[in-house]
Parts: structure tokens; C-alpha cells; sequence
């Protein structure tokens, strides 16, 4: 908040009398919208390009208000609300860190097997992804998702923030909990960086038919991926592995 006559008399002395003579300000509003930069205030202090929203007030609608002024060349400003706080900018990695290997994974999704043991498994079978999360793990942590484009698949940044690991059960009486996995890749966090930057993350040419079927990160059988419908499943080539081939 500023005060009009104030303002005027510094930024045109020669009109502050005659558009003020009316009383209302109306005028005085318009020509501080008009300018893009009304006050000039240091940047660490209050940093803005330009104002877009105006207003007349009543000085004695704030009276005995005790508000923090900033003194410009144009007019003292009276701050009746503080601007949101400014995101720090992001820290480059250091050299070190962006040599250290992280391992990506890419997981289409997870089933859930009621009471059936592994060994009831045959080649032949078709195993159906039920949910189809497709996300991209590194550290435990869902960094994203992705979709199958031409040249592999499209990573699609930032990750909803709902998505995180569950921990799959290893108790008979409990449902088996599957993990699809399309492949793993260790990368260097600079590798990493040039993919999202490009958005494709290239697709082994053999990974569409060596899917992992993982429970609590072992593998338990190995297949293709097939298109059922609209739906994606495994068609299992190798079980037991990962196993002791059971």
C-alpha cells in the first residue's frame, strides 16, 4: 500500500494538485497501473517485474495497524502481506556424485496371486498385470513413470506423489504380491540427467521378451510381454529361477 498524493508528487509534481483536486483518486489509480515499475525497491527487499492488481483504499481503514514500510524514492510502501517465499535455485552436482552408478528400475506393474505356490507355475502360462503402474524406481524411491513410445519408452517427470514401494509379503497365508519388472539399468546420475533432459529412455531390443516376474525381489519366472485387449500380461518362458529352480 502506498499513499496516492505521495506517489504523484514524486513521479509528476507538476499534476499531484490537479488529480487530486477531485478527491476520489480514480485518477491516480490509473496512472499507477499504468506503469509497469510504479516504485523502485532493492530486490532483496521486495523483488517484482510488475504489478497487476490495483486497488483504492481508505487510509483510516488501516489506522492504528502496525505494518513493516519500506522506503522507495516514489512513496514509503506499507506491506499488508508478505510475497510467497521464492524456491532457492537448485545446486549442481558435484563431479563426484555424478559418477557414483544408481540402479534404475523399470517396473510395468503388479499382480497379486492368492494362496498360489510358485511351483504351480508352468511355461505356457500367461501371468496378467493388474495394475499397470509403470514407474521408474532408483533408490527405493518412484521417480517417475513412462509410456512405450517408437524409440523405447517416454519418461514422464515428476512422479505423482503418492507412489512408493510396497513391501511384498512373504507369509503363505498371505497374498503373493508379483512385480513385472521390464528391465534395470545402472547409471551414472549425469547419464541419468542427459535421459530425462531428453525425455526417451532407449529399450533393449530383447526386453520386451525377458520380463522378470519378481517376488520380494527375487525373480520367479522369466516371459514375454503380450497385449491381452486392452490389458498387458507375461507369457511365462523360464520359471522357477531365482528359485533354486523348484
Amino acid at each position: 500500500m502506498i499513499g496516492a498524493r505521495e506517489w504523484l508528487h514524486a513521479v509528476a509534481p507538476q499534476w499531484s494538485q490537479w488529480l487530486l483536486q477531485e478527491g476520489t483518486g480514480q485518477e491516480a489509480l490509473e496512472l499507477f497501473s499504468a506503469v509497469s515499475r510504479p516504485v523502485e525497491v532493492a530486490p532483496e527487499l521486495l523483488d517484482y517485474q510488475r504489478l497487476f492488481a490495483f486497488e483504492l483504499i481508505q487510509g483510516e481503514a488501516l489506522q492504528g495497524a502496525c505494518l513493516p514500510c519500506i522506503a522507495t524514492p516514489q512513496s514509503d510502501v506499507w506491506v499488508v502481506e508478505g510475497p510467497s517465499q521464492r524456491k532457492e535455485a537448485s545446486r549442481p552436482l558435484q563431479a563426484w556424485l555424478q559418477a557414483v552408478p544408481q540402479v534404475l528400475r523399470v517396473v510395468l506393474g503388479n499382480s497379486e496371486l492368492a494362496r498360489l505356490p510358485y511351483r504351480q507355475l508352468a511355461m505356457g502360462d500367461v501371468l496378467v498385470i493388474a495394475e499397470q503402474t509403470r514407474q521408474l524406481f532408483m533408490a527405493d524411491l518412484c521417480i517417475g513413470q513412462f509410456t512405450f513410445v517408437k524409440e523405447g519408452l517416454h519418461m514422464q517427470l515428476p512422479p505423482p506423489d503418492n507412489l512408493s514401494p510396497a513391501a511384498p509379503s512373504v507369509l503363505s497365508e498371505l497374498p503373493v504380491k508379483l512385480e513385472f519388472v521390464l528391465g534395470e539399468l545402472t547409471l551414472s546420475l549425469a547419464a541419468l540427467n542427459a535421459f530425462i533432459e531428453g525425455q526417451v529412455l532407449p529399450l533393449e531390443s530383447t526386453a520386451l521378451s525377458n520380463v522378470e516376474v519378481r517376488v520380494a525381489g527375487k525373480c520367479i519366472a522369466v516371459g514375454e510381454l503380450v497385449q491381452l485387449g486392452d490389458r498387458l500380461g507375461v507369457e511365462l518362458r523360464e520359471v522357477g529361477r531365482g528359485t533354486g529352480n523348484e
